[in-house]
């Protein structure tokens, strides 16, 4: 079973690593690339450092965010020590084959600090919950001013997305509703047998109001930097497009992250072609600003090995 489940893995990995090589060789048949390089050398360097500034900031407020549900949880760690993960957490997820692979160091890490496995793993998905939650949120009330910026279709899975997250609030606040289904989906039984499921359960019920209510000003923050980083990218060039565009796309191209790719990659690029090329940004500028963004990326990953190999020494000298 174990050899089944190792080669199950291993094929996975491939695919995905095949799903970005391959998006990545159709953005390179389409797009003029030496028009990207153009516009990347010709790139305005004001609201580019603004842009990393204010992507390397987010990383501390999100380590806020996962504070604040960590420290509900009873879980003793310090704000810095979890700004140091969110930054190791970004370095394995430009390595893994998966958009999320850097979550599941953090819990990792956590876990093995805390000696509490459910707690990490909790705080981990309410995190990435809350973050998913009022990106959408934020792209539906920009629907409001600018939906004529997107086709029908577009609108709809901003809807959906923000519908279901919803949905998924309220079960969180309302536990009796889920233990009431399920008794009838006879769920508790599963829950009684594995342990690490029933502290997860358990976990999950226990932020409160308050610890919510500032993870949840945590996450507006954050997209707010996040979505104003993408706009002055794209100031930095060429594009001349309104904010309310970036509020409608921002949200779409970050929940694209979630396909199965390495890091991202070509999932990034590719939505951000097709999306702004709706609004009329030719492709190859719109390479340019997933290029710069990928800079951004890399520059945090960067900061991520660091730490990571500070640590891995003190540890050995420990």
């Amino acid at each position: 079973m174990d050899d089944r489940k190792k080669r199950r893995k291993r094929i996975s990995n491939i695919l995905k690593v095949v799903i970005s090589l391959g998006v990545l060789a159709v953005i390179v048949s389409k797009v003029d690339l030496s028009q990207t390089l153009e516009h990347l050398a010709r790139m305005d360097w004001l609201p580019f450092l603004g842009a990393m500034a204010l992507y390397l900031a987010g990383m501390l407020v999100r380590a806020y965010r996962w504070g604040v549900l960590v420290w509900a949880l009873g879980v003793q760690v310090s704000w810095w020590r979890l700004v140091g993960l969110y930054f190791v957490g970004a370095f394995f997820s430009q390595i893994l084959p998966t958009g999320v692979g850097g979550d599941a160091i953090r819990v990792y890490e956590l876990a093995h600090d805390s000696q509490q496995t459910a707690s990490a793993l909790s705080s981990v998905l309410v995190d990435r919950f809350l973050g998913l939650f009022f990106l959408f949120a934020m792209a539906l009330l920009a629907l409001a001013v600018g939906y004529e910026l997107v086709p029908p279709e577009v609108r709809i899975l901003i809807a959906v997305v923000f519908a279901a997250c919803l949905i998924g609030i309220v079960l969180l606040l309302q536990r009796t509703w889920i233990e009431r289904w399920g008794r009838r989906l006879g769920v508790g039984r599963v829950l009684g047998r594995i342990k690490i499921l029933r502290e997860l359960y358990e976990s999950l019920h226990l932020y409160g109001p308050v610890a919510l209510f500032k993870a949840s000003v945590a996450s507006v923050v954050f997209n707010l930097m996040l979505i104003l980083a993408y706009y002055l990218l794209g100031l930095a060039v060429g594009i001349d497009q309104s904010l309310w565009t970036y509020f409608l796309f921002v949200p779409i191209i970050s929940a694209l992250l979630l396909v199965p790719s390495v890091g991202g990659f070509g999932i990034r690029e590719g939505g951000t072609i097709l999306l702004f090329g709706q609004v009329g940004v030719d492709e190859a500028h719109a390479l340019a600003l997933a290029a710069a963004y990928d800079i951004g990326v890399l520059l945090t990953g960067l900061i991520g090995v660091i730490i990571y190999v500070v640590q891995s020494v003190q540890e050995a000298r420990k």
